[in-house]
């Protein structure tokens, strides 16, 4: 019986250490099967973060001015990125599902694009604009926003803008048939790899801000050094570019950032300051309105501006003869059409018809009517008002960020239609904020979840986005089993 015990202990202890042992080679496997994938993740990361730089220069119109506008070659490559960003929304299918849910009210005007193809007055050029412009700019968008961080979005951004400056200075320098203005009004001017010198200084304006929210908050000092360049090479060209009002806004937006960082939410004196800004607002206003021909006479302009008072006059009367719908997507400031030829007519007395409205406001109008232009200013509030509340807090780059970007797409858009015409950079830009404000929780609200565990994070993720109208969601990365990239502070509370 004694014998008997023995050989069942021993086989007993046997079977333990062979299950011990099982364990451990599948611990070690799983270590090994994790280091192999280790530089697959890497190099498929290096490959979105390339990609996303490329699509942002594409989108800026720079990729376009280089290949001289050929149709042949811009095609496959606007056709290439929406494929490319829907082949990797779909490996991500969770992230892009909170992401989708996040974004109705912005989803709602993106639908009106799509939708006015059915009342379009030149529905080949809707057709065209929605295949070409508006599935490419909302697919690269939703992938951008889900995928990275602001942080990383912020990094991302900077190297394709930085090298469109760059490549700029080389096309200005070195072929300067394509990278300035020759024989034309604008004689001189520079406009780099992009089509106009206006385009050239928004772009330039954009790239200021950028390095100056990089380097206005901690961030390590090389990091700070190369936001402080970028900075000044922008500043640069944006005086080789001869636009005085790119200048204008930007000094501008660095009073505002700065006013910023000196009152943060402080109670009743926080709400004191904002109503005294908003009040020396309306009234530099009314002192600009009061002097206006001398002010615009000493920056050497006339006092329609471009003649864009009379395009904008006739762009709303035209609005209002088609108010609820619009026109259609793409569909008003076309060759053979009567409507646009009537607003010309008002500017100039030979009859031109203008690209654009001038004004990124009244073309959201023109296009989807007052409808489709309701929807996208409540989203824009919204956002806003979240966005506000990052920047009177912010610590990081990130989270003064956006607060900067939808500041200088309201100020640009008043005189420039860089919002929503054709193929913008500005439009994506702004879907990816509208997304990403949502999706990606401030930095204080990750350490206080990392402080406090997962749940609690959400909890106060949410609540932060209720407060103000809109939630916010945490991205799937966070989310148990998602192979989803994870932000480290969440990480350390997922942990």
């Amino acid at each position: 019986m004694t014998n008997r015990s023995g050989v069942a202990a021993t086989t007993d202890r046997r079977l333990s250490l062979t299950a011990q042992e099982k364990s451990a080679a599948e611990k070690l496997e799983a270590e090994r099967s994790s280091l192999e994938r280790r530089p697959k993740q890497a190099r498929l990361a290096l490959f979105e973060k390339a990609f996303s730089a490329f699509a942002w220069l594409f989108f800026s119109n720079g990729v376009g001015t280089i290949l001289n506008d050929s149709e042949t070659l811009l095609r496959p490559l606007r056709y290439g990125i929406f494929l490319m960003a829907v082949l990797l929304l779909a490996a991500r299918w969770r992230g892009t599902l909170r992401a989708i849910s996040k974004g109705w009210l912005l989803w709602v005007v993106v639908g009106l694009m799509v939708l006015s193809l059915g009342w379009s007055r030149s529905p080949v050029y809707t057709l065209e604009s929605i295949r070409g412009e508006v599935f490419p700019m909302t697919a690269f968008a939703l992938y951008f926003s889900s995928r990275f961080n602001l942080r990383e979005q912020m990094q991302v951004l900077a190297i394709a803008l930085g090298l469109g400056a760059f490549l700029s200075l080389f096309y200005a320098i070195a072929i300067p048939s394509v990278g300035r203005h020759i024989g034309d009004k604008f004689d001189g001017a520079w406009k780099g790899i992009y089509s106009q010198k206006n385009n050239f200084s928004t772009t330039m304006t954009l790239t200021m801000i950028l390095f100056f929210a990089l380097g206005i908050v901690n961030i390590p000092g090389l990091d700070r050094t190369l936001a402080r360049f970028g900075l000044l090479f922008a500043i640069f060209m944006i005086i080789l570019s001869t636009s005085k009002s790119g200048l204008l806004i930007f000094v501008a937006m660095m009073f505002i950032m700065l006013l910023t960082r000196l009152f943060r939410w402080r109670g009743r004196r926080s709400v004191l300051v904002l109503d005294l800004s908003g009040l020396a607002f309306l009234a530099a206003v009314t002192g600009v309105i009061a002097n206006w021909e001398p002010l615009v006479d000493s920056l050497g302009k006339d006092p329609t501006l471009s003649a864009r008072t009379y395009i904008w006059s006739g762009t709303i009367e035209q609005i209002m003869k088609q108010p609820w719908l619009g026109y259609g997507r793409s569909a008003f400031w076309v060759p053979d059409s009567r409507s646009a030829l009537e607003v010309g007519l008002k500017a100039d007395s030979k009859g031109f018809i203008p690209s654009h409205a001038h004004n990124g406001f009244l073309d959201i109008a023109i296009e989807i009517g007052l409808i489709g232009f309701g929807f996208f200013m409540l989203g824009l509030l919204l956002t806003y008002l979240i966005a506000i509340r990052r920047a009177y807090k912010a610590k990081v780059p990130e989270d003064i960020w956006p607060f900067a970007f939808l500041t200088l797409m309201v100020m640009s858009n008043m005189t420039e239609s860089i919002l929503m015409y054709r193929v913008t950079l500005y439009w994506v830009l702004y879907m990816v904020m509208f997304l990403s404000i949502r999706l990606w929780p401030p930095r204080e609200l990750q350490r206080a979840g990392a402080r406090t565990g997962s749940a609690s994070l959400h909890a106060l993720v949410d609540s932060s986005g209720d407060s103000l109208g809109a939630g916010t969601l945490l991205p799937a990365s966070t989310s148990k089993g998602s192979s989803e990239k994870m932000h480290p502070h969440l990480k350390k509370s997922a942990q």
